[in-house]
């Protein structure tokens, strides 16, 4: 399995690239246009299931930006489990202009009106055992952590952020746990491995990252070059589901790829 936030369709090629070459049964995309996603899954043969974030107005064209799921083998159900603030189905339509930081690096403080979704699609594996796989894109939450300028609290409206996210959480666990296992849960958390959101899902489930991995963010390719320092970027499996090998890939996008060789214990 590929966990990988590819940054929309700046790094199309990087990404084709290593889907030809490392060819997974499975693949888990953050920031994936829907119509990359189908693009892709035409190109190599997968099945896919998507849940939009936001839809970008680019001129006159609507493009819908979200996570998708691809699977070589059939998806034989799909659930899409909403924990964001947002009480309507409408999807927001924003510029990207608007849905990145300004030139001041403050964040955009409707971003929890996002459509920030669980999506889960379980599929048929060996011998005709169903695995669950599911994903996220969590909210960037700004805190404070010494020596990343990027990810300081600097007001009280960024602590009231913080307690925004952790209701987030709250919502996000119980829909984890309803799953069912065996389960192998990726996400670009945007909230470092070591402080409250990742270390609690990490409770709920087996992370294989492994500790001496000590960063996923591609310095060369992120905007803030090497001034970030952070596991933010996950692959977490239930206990049923063991581990072969590891391995993370650096020049794709501005976050590094996470590939994993899991099976399911019998």
């Amino acid at each position: 399995i590929l966990h990988l936030n590819i940054e929309r369709d700046k790094h199309v090629d990087s990404v084709y690239e290593l889907l030809k070459t490392r060819n997974p049964d499975d693949a888990c995309f953050q920031e994936i246009f829907m119509e990359e996603a189908e693009r892709i899954s035409k190109s190599f043969g997968y099945e896919f299931a998507f849940a939009p974030l936001v839809i970008i107005k680019e001129e006159d064209k609507l493009k819908e930006l979200g996570s998708a799921i691809f699977s070589k083998a059939p998806i034989i159900d799909i659930k899409k489990y909403r924990y964001d603030d947002n009480k309507t189905e409408i999807t927001p339509v924003r510029t990207l202009e608007e849905i990145s930081s300004d030139k001041n690096g403050e964040r955009p403080k409707d971003r929890f009106l996002y459509h920030s979704t669980l999506l889960s699609v379980k599929i048929k594996g060996d011998n005709d055992k169903d695995i669950t796989i599911s994903t996220t894109h969590f909210p960037v939450t700004d805190h404070s952590n010494k020596g990343l300028d990027d990810h300081e609290a600097r007001d009280l409206y960024k602590i009231t952020e913080i307690t925004i996210t952790r209701n987030y959480l709250d919502r996000l666990i119980p829909f984890m746990r309803s799953i069912g296992q065996p389960v192998i849960f990726t996400a670009d958390l945007n909230n470092p491995r070591g402080e409250y959101i990742y270390d609690t899902i990490a409770h709920e489930l087996v992370d294989i990252v492994p500790s001496s991995i000590d960063n996923t963010i591609d310095s060369k390719m992120h905007y803030a070059g090497g001034g970030l320092k952070l596991v933010v970027d996950t692959i977490m499996t239930s206990p049923d589901v063991r581990m072969d090998s590891f391995e993370i890939i650096e020049g794709v996008s501005d976050h590094k790829g996470l590939i994993a060789c899991l099976w399911i214990r019998t």
